[in-house]
């Protein structure tokens, strides 16, 4: 009888502890933040990782969204599409990386090539058409060079966080600039953070954090073009208006491991004795 009431006791205590976990998780998991990178280089293409091996990193790199972009290209979209779809737990926004002489954009929701000839406005004209955002990819004075103001208020977003202000140092100067620019002739500009992914940096290395509570491609199209994002570089500085940036922090705390709970600590003890009696009572 001990050893039934030992192991029915055991499963008790297991079973509540399951169930206020849930309940534990469910309450403290971030609403209204998806986490994303916006400048992903898929194979084939211009990347080493077809889309279906970007997801799969990408999930594992905490990520909800990922803008598959290649340079004029969308190869790798139409084969994905073609053999069944772009389904998965992380959400793929199909992109084109424009890539022109004078500027690189990434058309972020687009499912047609623009044409790399265009000016910015009249690129910037065309992605909308489609209901995609524009975002100016990595705008150092190499590869961006229209500072008008019809081209600079077209922009829904520019990448002030990149990888490569690791390489460049400079270049950290070049993209604070940029954004002061863009922002100064339209201050709902998004603040973006992309990894540029190739086939080494890790993805997510830098990120942006869209505010939404639509986990969807039109919730994460809608919060670029509204302006509602936070972009993270590599070494976790935020970037955006104080009060998204007030969100992503909290979202931030959350995501760290919380402590054990009286209630979860009572529970593991209630199983870890129970389960000493078990055994105890299997060697009488």
């Amino acid at each position: 009888m001990t050893r039934v009431v030992a192991a029915a006791l055991f499963i008790l205590f297991v079973g509540i502890g399951s169930w206020a976990d849930r309940d534990i998780a469910e309450a403290g998991r971030p609403r209204g933040v998806l986490v994303a990178d916006l400048h992903v280089h898929p194979f084939p293409g211009d990347g080493a990782l077809t889309i279906g091996q970007l997801q799969r990193e990408a999930q594992r790199r905490g990520l909800d969204v990922i803008a598959v972009s290649g340079h004029n290209n969308r190869v790798a979209l139409d084969l994905a599409r073609a053999a069944g779809g772009l389904a998965g737990d992380v959400i793929v926004l199909e992109s084109q990386e424009l890539t022109a002489p004078e500027f690189h954009i990434i058309a972020v929701g687009v499912r047609e090539m623009i044409d790399w000839r265009l000016s910015v406005p009249e690129a910037v004209r065309a992605i909308h058409a489609q209901g995609g955002v524009a975002i100016a990819a990595h705008p150092t004075p190499l590869t961006w060079k229209p500072l008008d103001e019809a081209s600079l208020r077209a922009l829904d977003g520019v990448e002030v966080a990149h990888p490569m202000t690791d390489t460049f140092p400079a270049s950290r100067r070049h993209l604070d600039r940029f954004y002061e620019q863009v922002r100064a002739v339209n201050p709902d500009a998004a603040p973006i953070g992309s990894t540029d992914f190739h086939a080494t940096a890790p993805i997510g290395l830098c990120r942006t954090y869209l505010l939404t509570e639509d986990r969807s491609v039109a919730g994460a199209i809608e919060a670029i073009r509204r302006g509602r994002t936070v972009a993270q570089d590599q070494d976790g500085r935020l970037f955006g208006a104080a009060e998204h940036v007030a969100i992503v922090e909290q979202h931030l705390d959350k995501e760290q491991p919380a402590s054990p709970t009286l209630l979860q600590k009572l529970l593991a003890l209630g199983a870890l004795l129970s389960l000493a009696a078990l055994a105890l009572s299997g060697h009488r």
